[in-house]
């Protein structure tokens, strides 16, 4: 018989598996439109970090895409609706955290609790991190977040020594934050660290599911305040109204007596805590099946602000020889040049599956030969609108091409165009003699975006 708690670990325990699959498949087969998504467009957070670029210049942070933001408000309006589900039920670093606790409970550590006020002043380092984390991203327009990602770390395992050499401190928060200190605390990282569960505390306080006590038949056995994972005391209060209650369930679950702690909904309804993790898990899930359904689920971003203010940017390790020259506005024998590797090395195959290659390596001696010779260095590329419907006639091909992340001849063959189509003018010029106009450039956009979906 399937309770509660089978169906919540199935959950926490099948996402985890799942999620980390994915990782897996990322470093096997790469990123890109014919890749596996990245860690970043399958994270909430990363809507968050990336939303300010998106309202402000309708571009995404590398790596960030619209799925990431699709997710984050999937994860805002479960928790507006039945608590921090996501952080109880969904959360692969949570699921870590409970299991790092599992493990220090079977070696026989002894769970420690800090006193209220240094636990309330610890609890306050999720939300400064928070802060920090946004500002620089926002600020710098990049990920600023990135080298010290638990989660960013844990989704690159699979790609070995090099990628811990490369992020050493992302790593080190994984094992030691994540992992070694939930050994001792469990879900260190979740009640102290998470900048996500912090954005997710503040929604919290307004959600409208809620832990209640019935204060006349409450035994004050303490069951509740001492299954509780993130350290709180539903004993003591008649309504949990604390930021940091994930919605997991335990301490209703622990409750040896009927209807005595509960959740309640708007004050009113009555709720289990198996109902409330399966409304929250379909809210989400239902958010990614709408989107995927109505084609609005991209995990690939053509264009992100860095690529924007240096084209070097927009090098990923899924492209391969002939796509990096492009970029970059190099041919593929000067790329091979740079890359120090043999001229008859296949230029089809993606960088990161040539042997020897390292991309973020790659991207520094690219920009390391432009500073030698600046005269060939690619201009910024210009910026395009999100929807391919608002490209002005002013726009060249070339500007079409870098801005989505198109090749120019895949463009001219899709919407008709003659192949020798002067690129390097405005659309309206190159197609007035054709007797063609920009909305055949603008429509073949659309469909090769939609290709890449």
């Amino acid at each position: 018989m399937f309770g509660w708690k089978q169906v919540r670990y199935a959950v926490m325990f099948g996402f985890l598996a799942f999620i980390t699959w994915v990782g897996y498949q990322h470093q096997v087969l790469g990123g890109g439109p014919g890749g596996v998504p990245t860690v970043d467009a399958l994270c909430p957070f990363g809507g968050l970090e990336s939303i300010y670029s998106w309202l402000s210049s309708g571009t995404w942070l590398r790596r960030v895409a619209p799925s990431a933001l699709i997710l984050f408000g999937a994860v805002i309006a479960m928790t507006l609706l039945f608590g921090r589900v996501f952080c109880g039920w969904i959360c692969p670093l949570g699921t870590i955290g409970e299991i790092s606790a599992g493990i220090g409970r079977k070696l026989g550590i002894k769970r420690v609790e800090l006193s209220g006020s240094l636990d309330r002043t610890l609890k306050m380092l999720k939300y400064i991190i928070l802060v920090v984390i946004l500002y620089y991203t926002w600020t710098l327009g990049t990920l600023a977040w990135r080298d010290y990602d638990p989660w960013a770390a844990w989704m690159h395992l699979a790609a070995g020594w090099d990628e811990i050499v490369g992020t050493p401190w992302a790593f080190a928060v994984l094992f030691g934050l994540v992992i070694g200190a939930g050994l001792f605390i469990e879900r260190f990282w979740c009640r102290y660290l998470c900048p996500l569960g912090a954005t997710l505390g503040i929604l919290q306080k307004f959600s409208l599911t809620k832990v209640s006590r019935n204060g006349e038949t409450c035994i004050k056995c303490s069951k509740c305040t001492r299954s509780c994972p993130m350290g709180l005391a539903p004993m003591e209060v008649e309504k949990v109204t604390d930021a940091d209650c994930i919605a997991c369930g335990r301490c209703t679950e622990s409750c040896p007596v009927e209807k005595t702690l509960f959740f309640s909904f708007a004050g009113k309804k009555t709720l289990s805590a198996l109902l409330v993790g399966m409304l929250g898990v379909a809210l989400f899930f239902g958010a990614y099946g709408t989107a995927k359904v109505t084609g609005y689920w991209q995990t690939f971003a053509s264009t992100s602000v860095e690529s924007l203010r240096d084209p070097v940017e927009g090098v990923f390790g899924w492209m391969n020889i002939d796509e990096v020259a492009q970029q970059v506005k190099l041919s593929p024998e000067k790329v091979l040049e740079i890359a120090k590797l043999p001229a008859d090395t296949p230029r089809n195959v993606s960088i990161k599956k040539i042997e020897g290659v390292n991309d973020e390596v790659l991207k520094e001696d690219i920009k390391a030969y432009f500073i030698a010779n600046p005269a060939e260095a690619p201009k910024p590329v210009k910026e395009v609108p999100e929807n391919p419907d608002e490209l002005k006639g002013s726009f060249t091909l070339e500007d079409v091409a870098a801005g989505y992340g198109l090749d120019t001849a895949e463009i001219l063959k899709k919407a008709g165009w003659p192949a020798d189509t002067p690129k390097n003018i405005s659309m309206k010029e190159a197609g007035t003699p054709l007797g063609r106009e920009p909305s055949d450039i603008r429509t073949a956009v659309k469909e090769l975006l939609k290709q890449k979906q």
